[in-house]
Formats: C-alpha cells, structure tokens, sequence
C-alpha cells in the first residue's frame, strides 16, 4: 500500500478541485443559465449582436447591397429564433435550424480567412465532390471549419437563455416572423424579376437570405445532378477517321497535373531545381510558355480541357462531347486511371462522368502519385486493339503540398526552413517531376508521347507564405499553367513533326483548346472540327483573348485580370465602404456643395472628387445568384 497522503495536501486537493467545480458552475450558469425575467431590450440587442455575426462576411465579401439584403432578413429572424428557444412546440426546430446557420456562417469565414473570397460555386462543387481523404486533409488545413459552428451555436444559445424570455412574452416575435415571411416573398418576387432564367426561382430567392451559402450549395447540387443527362447517350461527332499513319501499337498519353503554378517549375526559368529530369530532357520537349488555364477550380477546369466546350459556353449538358468519346468512336483503347480520391465507378462527378467514358477507369487508391506508374505498367501490358489513349490525373500538388509526397524525399523542406509551405509545395512539384520520369521511362522504345498540363494553378500569398486556389477575385497567378509535350523517337504519329509546333510554343495557348491539339496530334479528323484551333495547323493564330472562369463561374478575360495576388482589388463590400469614407471626407473637407438650408438639394450630373454618377446608381439591382455563363452553342 502506498503511503497516505498528509491531511495538509489533501486539504489543498479538495479546496482546487472546489474552486474548479465552483468555476464551472458559475460559467455555466452565465452562459446557459436560463432567466425568465430576461426584458425585452436584453433580446432586441442580442438579435442586433447575432445578426450583425452572420452578416459581416456577406456585407465585406457579397457587396453592401446584397449584404445589406441578407443582415435585413436576419433581423427579422433572430428574433424568432431567440424566443423560440423559450417554447416548447418550437425549441428543436429552432435549435436545429441555429446549428444550420451556423454551418452557413463557417463556409463564408473559411472562404474568408483562407481565401480571401466568398464561398462560390466551385467550392461548392469541390465540397459535394470530394473524398473522404481530401476531406481530412482539408478539415486539417481549415481547422475554423471546426471552430466556427459550434461555436456560433453555443454563442446563440446563451443569448437566447439569457435574453430570449422577454422576446418570447412580448409580440415581438410573432410580429418579426410575420415580417420574416413577408420579407422572403418580397425577394422570391424580386428574384422572378431579376433572376437568371438558368437557376430555378428558389436557388435565386435564396441567395440574398439569411442562408445564403444554402443556395450556393443548392445551385452545385442542380448542377451536379445534370451531368446525369451526360451518362445517357454517346455524343454523335459524325464522321470520324483515324489517320493511316498511326500504327496500332501507338500510346498517347495526357497527364493532367494539378495546382502547378508554371512559375515555380525550373523548367520555365524559376531557380529552384525543381524539375531536374524535365531539365535534362528539355531537347526533347515541345514546352508551351504561356498556356493558360480556363479556370481556377479542378471542378470546372478539367472538365472543359476534357471537351468542346469553353468558358463562354461551359455547362454540363455539353460535356458528353468530350476528347474520350471522340477517341473511342475514332478506334482507340481509351483508360483514365485517377489518383484524384474519388471512386469513377460510383461518384457522380462531372469529371467522372467524362472518365467513365473509357473502356477502363479506376481510381488508384495509393499513398502518393506514384501508385499510377504500377497502374500504367497494367495499361501497357494489356492486350487490346488499335492505338491508345491513356489518361492519368494525378494529385500533383493539391494543398496542403506537405501532404502529396513521401517524407523521406524531402528536398527543399527542412526543420529550419523560412517558408516552410513555399518549400513543401516547391518538394511536390519534384516529386512529380520525378513520377513523370518513370512514365517516360516506360514508354521509351515504342512509338508513344505524353502531353502534360496542370488543370490550374494557385494563388501565393507572399506575406503569409500562402497557396489556395483561386477565388472571386483572382489574379492571372491560378490561370498561369506548364504545358508540354514529349515523344518517344518519331512518336506516336510521324505525320506531326515538332517543328510547327514549336513555332507557336511561345504564344498564348487557352487550354480549353486541348481537344483540338489532341485530336491533331492522335490523327482524329471529325464533323464540326476546327483546325485552326491546333497550333499544328497551317491556319492557327492564337487568341487575342482567353476567357475564363472565376470559382463563382462568373466570365473574366485573362489579359483583363490583376497580375498577382498582391494586386487584386478589395472585396465588393470592403471596397464599396472604402469610397463612402473616401466621398464623405472629400464632401466634408469642402462643405461648398452641401446644399443651404431651405434649398431643393439637387443632384449634379457628377459631384466633383466623388466617383459616383447618377447612370452608377441607378443601375439594375441584381437579385441573382452567380452562376454559370449563359447555355449558348459554342460558336
């Protein structure tokens, strides 16, 4: 037996272990302690405090007015929600719906904290189609995504033990819900008016409500769905034919990279050795040195480099013309092997919906990207018939970079490293150069090419040594992608020699014209092709300009964009508070154009040292959602 304990620490024991306890209760108590005598002035200021919470992101990142919409509908509801919690019929209903909105409210500040941007449809997108792996990772990476609901809940709570009561006597409440209901179908009217006749009438109605984030989510789940229409039928390229140059043994392979920035590979100057066997091999390469995302998301980027469609046209009911269904009707074996995380067979994706166009695709369920050299050895061994394509989209360097390479292959990351993320990411962009290695490796010796671009690339934060994709206000850093291409001997097809190509590798090249370099490449001639969108063709002439895509999926041109994350604009709300404060202290410092007492105030064609002018004001009001651009045919 171990010796007693003297009284005099056993007293001091139990006096801690007291005033714990005592703590405790007292927090509890102050913060959950319910007060029936609560008033109603204690339940309309904690109505402004929790509205004001949910609606700052919105007021900073949606723009004053639609903010402005969204704090309104939250006036009116938390009063609501702040009695309820005192009645019995109600008090689930509305603990439950707290919770929701505290999630809402998390999806913002995330978006917020960590990207600069509100939440769009592409993390929308990206959220419902991500796996179980990404998830973690991300939740890992985004701990606020754990943080912010429970908190807001528990916050909500205790305002609504203490100060709910008196709100649940008075008529406030009911009067507010009346309200509430009123003020919603006011919008679902406004939205009939304004909205886009691409989003149902809901989705639009919802977006400038108090859960605003619901309709974004709402809006990827519709677009999500549609892709359905894409499983249904084969798309018809009319007549299509192979050319005779192309022998049956033939491999091409696409790599499709993910979240390289093309200035951070040594490939294209960066000093950095990151890409030392794309170096060593550099003779051997056609590299393209302005290629050009079409968007700054892989939800939405891959599947238009994948297809005919663009950014001006992009929509998913137009995917089904896509490069694998091409190379299938032209007589290819087609494989898409993914180490993206999702399973192609049973994911409803617009990526895998493309993918299971193949005659065989899986999903390589390895640690690292690696895992797709076993998978290509398979793909090569197989006995098929005619050419082939394969596929292979790799993880690349998706955030967090740490993440996406073996420990023990650690170059540039170290324990002493000064931007530890710069390095990490700078590590995953020489592992893939090395997977990359082993593909070439592998087809050395047969008549085979691999054409390789990333789907995007990220946005660097340099004073938080930062990378996260692009968001509502990019910068030309996430569009800016490497793109190559590499062959074996005389390649996969002899026709098409790398000097014409080479002449244009300096050029502008908008990645969403992938198909048509492709198709040129694999020798597939089709109805309705353009030729000169390949830089192999006699005719080509690169873009003046190159629409893309901002993770909102709303159409920017590259060339109009700011250069680097640094030099992008305020968000709307924060920019559009800034020129208030700028116009009220210009209007104050010279007070000869306020108006004298008595006088009709009237407004000048422009107020001098303001930037506002009668035809800005009176803009139409925009109740929509940002969606997808207008469903018109590619031209």
């Amino acid at each position: 037996m171990g010796r007693p304990m003297p009284a005099d620490r056993q007293h001091h024991a139990a006096t801690s272990d007291g005033r714990v306890k005592r703590a405790f209760r007292c927090l509890r108590h102050g913060l959950f302690g319910v007060r029936p005598q609560a008033s109603v002035g204690g339940g309309l200021l904690a109505t402004v405090v929790m509205s004001l919470l949910a609606s700052v992101v919105p007021l900073i990142y949606h723009g004053l007015l639609e903010g402005g919409l969204i704090l309104i509908g939250n006036l009116l509801l938390w009063p609501c929600l702040l009695a309820g919690v005192h009645r019995r019929g109600w008090r689930w209903s509305t603990l439950v719906l707290m919770a929701a909105l505290g999630i809402n409210l998390s999806a913002s500040v995330v978006s917020a904290v960590y990207y600069d941007s509100r939440y769009g449809l592409a993390f929308a997108l990206s959220s419902l189609d991500t796996s179980r792996s990404e998830s973690m990772a991300m939740l890992f990476k985004f701990p606020l995504a754990l943080i912010v609901p429970p908190g807001f809940f528990l916050l909500a709570l205790s305002l609504a033990n203490r100060h709910g009561a008196g709100l649940a006597r008075s008529r406030w409440a009911r009067r507010s819900g009346v309200m509430f209901v009123g003020w919603m179908l006011m919008l679902l009217a406004g939205s009939w008016q304004w909205g886009r006749a691409s989003v149902p009438l809901p989705i639009t109605m919802l977006a400038v409500s108090p859960g605003w984030n619901l309709a974004t989510t709402s809006h990827a789940w519709w677009e999500k769905e549609r892709f359905k229409a894409l499983m249904a039928d084969d798309y018809d390229f009319g007549k299509v034919t192979r050319s005779p140059r192309i022998p049956d043994d033939a491999v091409f392979v696409l790599v499709i990279g993910e979240s390289q920035r093309r200035d951070q590979l040594s490939l294209y100057g960066y000093p950095r050795p990151t890409t030392p066997n794309l170096d060593a091999r550099r003779e051997q390469l056609v590299v393209f040195d302005q290629a050009i995302a079409p968007a700054p998301q892989t939800v939405l980027a891959v599947p238009m480099l994948a297809s005919l469609t663009d950014p001006r046209t992009f929509s998913p009911r137009y995917l089904d013309a896509n490069l694998i269904a091409l190379a299938n009707q032209a007589g290819f074996h087609t494989e898409w092997l993914s180490r993206q995380g999702l399973d192609i067979s049973s994911e409803h994706t617009w990526i895998t919906a493309i993918a299971r166009r193949a005659d065989i695709a899986k999903t390589i369920m390895s640690d690292y990207d690696d895992g797709l050299l076993d998978a290509l050895d398979e793909a090569l061994a197989r006995d098929v018939k005619g050419p082939r394509l394969i596929v292979l989209h790799l993880y690349g360097s998706h955030p967090p970079a740490s993440l996406q390479y073996p420990e023990a292959l650690r170059y540039f990351l170290t324990p002493d490293s000064t931007k530890p993320l710069t390095d990490a990411y700078d590590d995953s962009i020489r592992f893939t150069d090395q997977v990359l290695e082993g593909v070439f490796q592998r087809l050395e010796g047969h008549p085979a090419g691999v054409l390789y671009l990333s789907d995007h690339g990220l946005e660097h934060d340099p004073l938080n040594d930062a990378y996260v994709h692009g968001g509502d206000r990019p910068s030309q850093a996430p569009y800016r992608i490497p793109l190559w291409l590499w062959q074996a001997g005389q390649g996969p097809n002899p026709t098409r020699e790398m000097t014409r190509l080479r002449a244009h590798a300096d050029e502008p090249f908008a990645s969403f014209d992938l198909p048509y370099l492709a198709s040129d490449w694999m020798g597939i001639h089709f109805s309705g092709n353009k030729p000169c969108l390949s830089p192999w063709s006699a005719c080509y002439q690169p873009r003046a300009r190159h629409p893309v895509l901002d993770q909102l999926g709303r159409l920017n041109f590259f060339e109009s964009l700011p250069s680097d994350y640094l030099a992008r604009p305020l968000a709307p709300g924060a920019e559009e508070l800034e020129e208030a404060v700028q116009a009220t202290t210009r209007l104050l410092e010279n007070p000869g154009f306020m108006p004298e007492k008595g006088t009709e105030f009237a407004v000048p064609g422009k107020i001098p040292g303001a930037d506002v002018t009668p035809s800005d004001v009176s803009a139409p009001i925009m109740l929509s959602p940002p969606s997808l651009p207008s469903e018109t045919l590619k031209d």
